[in-house]
């Protein structure tokens, strides 16, 4: 029978009950035994902190805030463009699922080709930029 069907029951199909019924049979909960000999396990508990939907795609979030210092090398990169007074980023291109947060007090302009959140597309409103979905 699928362990799935034995969920519920004392044994979950493995005879003794002993050996299934408390967090010690499986390592502890959560996140432990992750510390000591230099941490080494805690980046494999870090290390996929993105969601993934069924399509499997990442949903990784650009944060406003991070853009003010990513935008020099983005340029040279030639990831974003510049058009005029504004940078234009494309999300798909760089490997982004959105625009989130705070854009704060940058000088220039922002051209979004792409997913934004609510607070992000009124920030960047406010700062003279645009979203185009």
């Amino acid at each position: 029978m699928n362990k799935k069907h034995l969920r519920g029951s004392s044994t979950a199909g493995r005879g003794s009950g002993k050996r299934t019924r408390k967090a010690g049979n499986r390592g502890g909960r959560g996140r432990a035994g992750g510390g000591k000999r230099g941490q080494q396990k805690q980046t494999s508990f870090l290390a996929n902190r993105h969601t993934y939907s069924y399509s499997n795609k990442r949903n990784i979030p650009l944060n406003l805030s991070r853009v003010g210092s990513l935008i020099q090398s983005l340029e040279k990169r030639g990831e974003a463009e510049k058009d005029g007074e504004r940078y234009v980023l494309k999300l798909d291109k760089l490997g982004y699922s959105k625009v989130c947060g705070r854009f704060g007090n940058e000088k220039f302009k922002l051209a979004v080709y792409g997913k934004a959140s609510k607070k992000a597309l009124d920030e960047l409103k406010a700062a003279g930029g645009d979203v185009y979905e």
